[in-house]
């Protein structure tokens, strides 16, 4: 019997305790996540250049990446934590590309971002170039974009 209570116990400890990290993502976060992004493909290179892709003749909606930037401690990471629902009506968010892409880059300044928007294949992608705009956070919650 006492064979049996240390595996039943690690098994209910195990399962009590493993979350994947996906789990632990806060709805709230992804949405403004989500609410930025849609900002960004509101503004005029992010605009022209999902323009450029549609008009290549694609099945689907566009893919984009979105990266966030971090010089200082010389880093590339995505936005999104885990696969993200998030898009409009003539693209979407995506981890990873297949095809010709339009990818954000995002670099953190005090009250927001600053972006660079590109076209990459998915063999071709960039650390970013230079910056295109700004975004930054509304006292009242939401993003608004602006000049740089």
């Amino acid at each position: 019997m006492k064979r049996l209570v240390v595996p039943a116990l690690l098994a209910l400890a195990a399962t009590g305790c493993m979350r994947s990290h996906a789990s632990l993502i806060k709805p709230e976060e992804e949405a403004g996540k989500c609410e930025l992004v849609q900002t960004l493909m509101r503004e005029q290179v992010p605009r022209q250049l999902l323009s450029g892709l549609m008009a290549d003749g694609r099945d689907g909606p566009v893919q984009v990446l979105v990266f966030v930037r971090r010089p200082e401690q010389a880093m590339l990471e995505r936005l999104f934590e885990g696969e993200p629902s998030c898009g409009g009506s003539n693209y979407r968010v995506v981890q990873q590309s297949t095809t010709d892409a339009l990818v954000l880059f995002l670099q953190p300044r005090a009250d927001g971002y600053i972006y660079d928007a590109q076209r990459a294949a998915p063999d071709e992608l960039s650390r970013g170039g230079e910056a295109k705009g700004a975004v930054s956070k509304r006292d009242g919650g939401g993003w608004v974009a602006s000049g740089i």
